[in-house]
């Protein structure tokens, strides 16, 4: 059986909550260090909606390690991007016929839903939200917009 209650929080992730005034901290061999890259095996959609987050944020936000949260959250887009075209197109149907014949409304409704409640968690967890802009003082964790302090 595992340990119970609160989990210790990494010395790295302390570290950096103990520096409210933002200042860069600086050690060698700190991993996930450098820029976030783009997995070869995603689609073109996908690919380009991380082209779109890193160019939004500022500098420092995301490090390498963020690429598998960022090819998550670009998937499930271009899924929902897809799923949008099929909704809006003329042919579409909003109900469609279950197995044994009772209407049921169409899988593409059902599957623009679930992306995009996973656009929303994981949005979260990127500080894509509009709620991380005003929860942060510091500049490179997702502080922009009018509202920005510095």
């Amino acid at each position: 059986m595992g340990r119970r209650g609160p989990q210790k929080k990494l010395a790295a992730i302390k570290r950096l909550e103990c520096n409210p005034g933002c200042y860069p901290i600086e050690e060698s061999g700190v991993a996930g260090l450098g820029e976030p890259f783009i997995p070869e095996h995603l689609p073109d959609d996908a690919r380009g909606c991380i082209d779109v987050i890193k160019v939004s944020m500022p500098p420092g936000v995301y490090s390498a390690l963020d690429s598998f949260l960022l090819s998550a959250f670009a998937m499930a887009w271009a899924i929902h991007k897809k799923a949008a075209h099929e909704i809006g197109g003329p042919q579409f149907q909003w109900t469609t016929a279950s197995k044994r014949g009772s209407p049921q409304a169409s899988p593409w409704i059902r599957i623009a839903n679930q992306q995009a409640q996973m656009l929303a968690s994981l949005g979260d967890r990127l500080g894509l939200d509009p709620k991380s802009a005003p929860r942060s003082n510091c500049p490179t964790r997702g502080n922009r917009g009018p509202s920005s302090k510095g």
